[in-house]
């Protein structure tokens, strides 16, 4: 599948967060989020506006019937090692595509009795974390993972692209992987020299990038 690429480069290089009121893919997102955060009895601290979980449901489309994975998606149960970000994320976006009729499997460290969707409480910084999975999937998503401060991931470039590796093991040959990518990467300002990292980055681990916003990237494998 391709994603609406139109879509997101017109967000990427809108001029203002008003511009968006004239999208009706993103207000349509945009409503069935705050539906899902009301049911979630979750909060955003962030602007709606730069929600990527909105963004990647306006771009996806129609997703009835499509196997989508949620790598790192949330739970409504407490976060047990401490009080981090984490407990401000329930799974908003695996919520958000179940309702719309994908087939979506959701993973974490937590266990979520009350999932709409599959989910599988793992690890993913474990080995052989992908076995219960039904693979293939036409989208993967792993957002606002490898750049959580104070994770196993925040300065273990190794673990991270291991994690790559196995996500491109369970996508589908044309399918999506929608992936926050570490800050590391990028150690540049400028856009066009972002992007230039991004798809140096993206060829190694045998992707091609189709889109780039700030540091989420979209990503199809290369075989």
């Amino acid at each position: 599948m391709l994603p609406d690429l139109p879509y997101l480069r017109r967000i990427d290089t809108r001029v203002s967060p008003a511009a968006l009121l004239s999208e009706t893919k993103f207000l349509d997102a945009q409503k069935l989020f705050f539906s899902v955060v009301d049911s979630l009895k979750g909060t955003v601290d962030f602007e709606i506006a730069d929600m990527r979980e909105v963004h990647a449901v306006a771009a996806l489309g129609d997703v009835k019937g499509v196997k989508i994975l949620d790598v790192g998606c949330g739970s409504t149960e407490p976060y047990v090692l401490e009080d981090t970000f984490r407990d401000r994320y329930p799974p908003f976006f695996a919520e958000m595509l179940t309702r719309l009729g994908a087939d979506v499997t959701g993973t974490d460290i937590r266990h979520n009795p009350t999932a709409g969707y599959r989910h599988l409480t793992l690890d993913c910084t474990k080995q052989n974390w992908m076995t219960s999975f039904r693979s293939p999937y036409d989208v993967i998503a792993c957002l606002n993972i490898f750049n959580a401060p104070q994770s196993p991931f925040e300065h273990d470039a190794d673990l991270c692209d291991q994690i790559m590796d196995d996500m491109r093991s369970v996508l589908a040959d044309n399918g999506i992987l929608i992936v926050t990518l570490r800050d590391d990467l990028f150690t540049v300002a400028t856009k066009e020299e972002m992007l230039a990292q991004a798809r140096e980055y993206a060829a190694r681990q045998h992707f091609e990038l189709l889109h780039l916003d700030l540091n989420c990237a979209w990503l199809r494998p290369v075989y």
